[in-house]
C-alpha cells in the first residue's frame, strides 16, 4: 500500500527545525565542494541551533532566510542558501518560471543613435530553443558597428547558454575559458568556447559588458571570461561575487538547500571570481552604466569613422550622449522660451523636458 504523502508545514516545530538542520549539515558534510569547510559550516549550523538562535522561528520562510544568512557567514558563499519551496525540484538554479514566457532571459533588444546595438539578458534561462532565440536577437543587431550587452540585473543560470552567447564574439578557434575543479580528486575541467555557433559570428566589433552587483554566477563568468580574452569592456559596478557551481537539493519539510559543487577559475592565472567579483575597467555607478558605454562605444566608432557626413552626426550623437553623463537642471522659464513651430517642426514640452515633433502631430523625440 503506497503511504500518503507528508504535506509540508505551514509552522515549524522544533523537530522540524532539528530535522532540516541535521539534513543540511549532512549534505554539506558530503556534496560541498571544499569536504573541510563543508563540515566547519555544518558545525556552525548546530551551534546555532543549540544556542537557540531559530526557537522563534516557526514561519518556515524566515527560518529559510536565517539558516542561509549562517550558511553564508563562514566563507560569503553566495551560492549556499535554504528556502521554503513545497513542490520545487532538485537541480535547478537560476531564473525560475516558463523560459518562454521569459523568452529564455534576453530581454530588450535596440539599435542606439549612432548605430550601436543594445542587448539586456536578465537571466541565461537556458532551456530547451534558447539557441535559436539568441541567434535571432543577434541577427538584428548583426550590422551594428558596436555592441551593448546589460547583464546588470542577471542572477545566473545556465553556463551553457552563457558560453554560446559569448563564444559569438570570439574567433571560430577555441580558446580556453574557465577550469572547473570538483570535490572529487580527479583532475579539473578546462572548459572551451564554441568552434560552431548559429548566429553571426563577430569577433572584431566593439563589444561592452554593463554589469552591477546583481549580476551573478553565470553572469559573472560571462563577463569574466569576456574581460580575460580582452574581448570586452566591462563598465558598471563590481559583480555579486558568487564563483561555484550550484545544485538544488531536498532538505525535508519542503526546503531546497543550494550547495556549491564546483570552484571556477581562469585557466591562465588561475584567478576566482569567487568573493571578489569581475572588476569593472570603466567603473561608475550601475544606473550609468549603459551612458556611460554608449559614449565610449560612439568614441570607437568615430575614431574609426572616414564618412564625413556620418562623422558629423556621430559627433552629435556623441555630444547628446555626452550630455546624458551629467545632466543639469534647467529653468522651466528657458525651456518655455524654446518651445514653439520651427518651420512646421514642433518644440513642445512634457514633465520639463523639451520634445521635438518633425511635423505638427508627429511623435516627438527628447531634445
Amino acid at each position: 500500500m503506497a503511504q500518503a504523502a507528508v504535506a509540508p508545514p505551514t509552522r515549524l516545530t522544533a523537530q522540524i527545525r532539528s530535522a532540516v538542520i541535521d539534513t543540511v549539515v549532512a549534505r554539506l558534510a558530503r556534496i560541498y565542494v571544499e569536504a573541510d569547510t563543508g563540515v566547519l559550516i555544518g558545525q556552525g549550523l548546530r551551534k546555532k541551533l543549540a544556542a537557540g538562535a531559530y526557537d522563534q522561528l516557526d514561519n518556515p520562510a524566515q527560518f529559510g532566510e536565517a539558516v542561509t544568512r549562517d550558511l553564508r557567514a563562514i566563507n560569503g558563499d553566495l551560492h549556499l542558501s535554504l528556502r521554503f519551496a513545497p513542490g520545487g525540484g532538485e537541480n535547478r538554479s537560476g531564473p525560475q518560471g516558463d523560459p518562454t514566457r521569459q523568452n529564455f532571459g534576453l530581454g530588450r533588444v535596440d539599435i542606439l543613435d549612432g548605430n550601436v546595438g543594445y542587448l539586456e539578458i536578465t537571466g541565461f534561462a537556458g532551456a530547451r530553443g534558447y539557441q535559436e532565440v539568441v541567434a535571432d536577437a543577434l541577427r538584428f543587431l548583426a550590422r551594428t558597428d558596436a555592441v551593448i550587452i546589460d547583464v546588470r540585473r542577471n542572477p545566473g543560470g545556465s553556463g551553457e547558454m552563457s558560453h554560446f552567447v559569448f563564444s559569438h564574439f570570439l574567433s571560430a578557434t577555441p580558446v580556453p575559458t574557465i577550469r572547473v575543479k570538483r570535490r572529487a580528486p580527479s583532475e579539473p575541467v578546462v572548459r572551451r568556447s564554441l568552434a560552431e555557433v548559429p548566429g553571426p559570428r563577430r569577433p572584431e566589433v566593439p563589444l561592452y559588458v554593463l554589469t552591477s552587483q546583481s549580476t551573478g554566477s553565470a553572469a559573472e563568468e560571462f563577463s569574466f571570461v569576456l574581460k580575460n580574452q580582452r574581448r570586452a569592456t566591462i563598465v558598471g559596478s563590481r559583480t555579486a561575487g558568487a564563483g561555484h557551481m550550484v545544485n538544488i537539493v531536498r532538505a525535508g519539510h519542503g526546503f531546497l538547500l543550494g550547495l556549491s559543487i564546483t570552484r571556477v577559475s581562469d585557466p591562465e592565472t588561475g584567478k576566482e571570481w569567487e568573493g571578489v567579483g569581475v572588476q569593472p575597467d570603466i567603473a561608475v555607478p550601475a544606473e550609468r552604466a549603459l551612458v556611460e558605454a554608449h559614449v565610449a562605444a560612439l568614441r570607437t566608432i568615430l575614431s574609426a569613422n572616414t564618412d564625413a557626413d556620418w562623422g558629423r552626426r556621430l559627433e552629435r550623437f556623441l555630444a547628446t550622449a555626452d550630455a546624458r553623463r551629467n545632466p543639469q537642471p534647467i529653468d522651466p522659464a528657458r525651456l518655455a522660451r524654446l518651445a514653439g513651430n520651427y518651420d512646421g517642426r514642433v518644440v513642445s514640452i512634457s514633465n520639463g523636458r523639451l520634445f521635438l515633433a518633425r511635423r505638427a502631430g508627429g511623435l516627438g523625440e527628447e531634445l
